[in-house]
C-alpha cells in the first residue's frame, strides 16, 4: 500500500510541475526562515556552551539609585544655664520620597559586590565582571582591535568555556595579580598567527604589560556581554579608579549569580530585596536597587525593554505572533493551491472510488502526496538554512554572534513544517475524500 501511495504521489507531482514548483519554494523559503529565526534563538538562548546553565542564570548588569527632594528643619531649643539664656539650634533634614528629584542608572562598585552580593547565602556561586574593555593591540605593525572582560576566578565555575588547550587562572592567580590571560582561537590566530599552539606565549596589553597565555577557548554562540569578548584577565588588573570607584555605591560592576536549580531564582531576588534595604543613602541618593535580569532579559535588552523592566518573556511572545503571522500566509496559499489541485482530479477520485476504495484510503493518499512533497521542500529548505547561516555568520550581521544549525534545530524546524504540511493539506483532502462517485465522474466541481 505505501508503495502504491508513493507510486501515485510522485506521478501526480511529476504532472503538475508549476504547482509543485510553486509549493517547493513556498515550503522551502517558510523553512529557511524558521530555521534561521530558531537558530538564533537556539544559539542566544539555548543551554549551549558556555552558557549550559543558562535557566539558573541571574545576571545584574546594572543599578538604579534614586534621590529625593530634603526638607530641612530648624528648630530652636532654649535653656538656662548659670543663669543665662542658652539658645540650642537643631537642624534636621528629612526626605521626601513623594518628590523624586534625581535618578541615576550604572553599574555596581567593586565594593557593593564584596560587601554585599559576594556575602549572600540563596545563590550557589556569584561572580563579578568588568565587561567590554576595549583593547587595541599592533602585532606586525598592524592595529587590531579587541575586546577583554576582566573577571574573577568565580567566573569560570559559572560558564563552561570549551578549552581547546590549558585552563583558567585560579583565585591565587586573581588576588596576587599574577600575569595570567585566557584567550578565544580567533583572537590568538589575529595576534600571533596561525600555530599549533598558543599556550605559554606572551600578549602584550599596552602599559599593563606582558600576559603570559594559560588557556585557549572556543568560539562562544551567544552574544551575551559575559562571553563575547576576545580576552579574559584578572578583574584586579582593573583601573584603580574602577575598583576604588563608589559614587552612590555605583560603579562599572556586573553580577552573575548561579543559583543551585532554577526554582531558587526567585528565592534570590527575595533576598537581594533584602540586600537593597541594607545599602545606605550616600550622595544624595536614598534608595537603591538591583536591575535583575535572566538570559532572556539581557538580550532583550539589546532592543527594548529600560534599565528596570524585564522583556525577556514580551519578546519571545512577540517573535512567535511574528513567527505566527508569517506561517499563516504561506499556509492560506498552499490550502488554495491544494484545493485547486485537488478540484483537478476529481474524476480520478471518482474513478477510484467507483472501484471499491474507501473515504479513508483517498484521505490517506492526498495526505501523504503533501508530506512527501513538504519532506522535498524541507530537505531543500535545510539546504538554503546552510547558505543563509553560513552568510550571515561570514558577514557578522548579527556581530560575533555564532549560528549554527544542530540537530535540536532541524528538528524542531522540520517538526513544525510537518504539522503545516497536515494542516495545509487536511481541509482539501477531507472535501475531495467526501466527494459522491457520480458527481465527480460526472463534473469536476466539488
Amino acid at each position: 500500500m505505501f508503495k502504491n501511495y508513493l507510486k501515485i504521489a510522485l506521478n501526480s507531482l511529476r504532472k503538475n510541475t508549476l504547482y509543485t514548483g510553486i509549493t517547493l519554494f513556498g515550503i522551502s523559503f517558510t523553512l529557511m526562515v524558521l530555521i534561521f529565526a530558531v537558530a538564533v534563538l537556539e544559539n542566544e538562548l539555548g543551554s549551549n556552551k558556555p552558557m549550559t546553565q543558562s535557566d539558573k542564570l541571574l545576571f545584574l548588569p546594572s543599578m538604579t539609585a534614586h534621590g529625593y527632594e530634603r526638607e530641612i528643619e530648624t528648630k530652636y531649643d532654649s535653656t538656662w544655664v548659670e543663669g543665662m539664656l542658652k539658645i540650642d539650634t537643631i537642624i534636621t533634614t528629612k526626605v521626601n520620597r513623594a518628590n523624586k528629584t534625581n535618578e541615576s542608572n550604572a553599574g555596581l562598585s567593586y565594593t557593593v559586590f564584596n560587601r554585599k552580593i559576594k556575602t549572600m547565602t540563596t545563590p550557589k556561586r556569584a561572580s563579578v565582571y568588568f565587561p567590554r574593555v576595549p583593547i587595541n593591540v599592533y602585532p606586525a605593525n598592524a592595529k587590531l582591535e579587541l575586546i577583554a572582560n576582566l573577571v574573577d576566578a568565580e567566573f569560570w565555575n559559572i560558564l563552561d568555556f570549551k578549552f581547546l588547550e590549558g585552563k583558567s587562572f585560579s583565585e591565587i592567580t586573581v588576588a596576587n595579580r599574577v600575569r595570567e590571560v585566557v584567550i578565544k582561537q580567533e583572537a590568538a590566530q589575529a595576534y600571533f598567527g596561525k600555530q599549533e599552539s598558543y599556550v605559554g606565549r606572551e600578549f602584550v596589553w599596552g602599559t599593563k604589560g606582558t600576559f603570559k597565555v594559560v588557556g585557549v577557548i572556543d568560539k562562544t554562540a551567544s552574544s551575551n556581554e559575559a562571553v563575547i569578548a576576545d580576552l579574559f584577565f584578572p578583574i584586579t588588573f582593573a583601573n584603580e579608579n574602577e575598583l576604588d570607584y563608589d559614587y552612590g555605591h555605583l560603579g562599572s560592576c556586573h553580577v552573575i549569580l548561579l543559583a543551585a536549580n532554577s526554582g531558587d531564582l526567585d528565592k534570590i531576588s527575595a533576598e537581594l530585596d533584602k540586600v537593597e534595604r541594607t545599602l545606605q543613602p550616600v550622595n544624595n541618593l536614598d534608595d537603591f536597587f538591583f536591575n535583575e535580569k535572566s538570559v532572556k532579559d539581557m538580550y532583550a535588552w539589546s532592543f527594548i525593554g529600560t534599565q528596570r523592566e524585564r522583556f525577556g518573556n514580551k519578546l519571545l511572545m512577540y517573535i512567535f505572533i511574528g513567527l505566527g503571522f508569517f506561517m499563516l500566509i504561506p499556509l492560506i496559499n498552499l490550502i488554495n493551491l491544494n484545493s485547486t489541485r485537488v478540484l483537478e482530479r476529481s474524476g480520478e477520485i471518482g474513478v477510484r472510488k467507483a472501484f471499491g476504495a474507501q473515504t479513508k484510503d483517498v484521505l490517506v493518499q492526498f495526505l501523504f502526496e503533501n508530506l512527501i512533497l513538504t519532506l522535498i521542500g524541507g530537505i531543500i529548505g535545510i539546504f538554503l538554512s546552510q547558505i543563509l547561516l553560513g552568510v550571515f555568520n561570514t558577514n557578522k550581521w548579527l556581530g560575533e554572534t555564532n549560528l549554527s544549525m544542530n540537530l535540536k534545530v532541524a528538528l524542531i524546524g522540520f517538526t513544525i513544517m510537518v504539522i503545516f504540511s497536515f494542516l495545509s493539506g487536511i481541509i482539501p483532502a477531507y472535501r475531495i475524500s467526501r466527494i459522491a462517485i457520480a458527481n465527480a465522474l460526472k463534473t469536476s466541481s466539488l
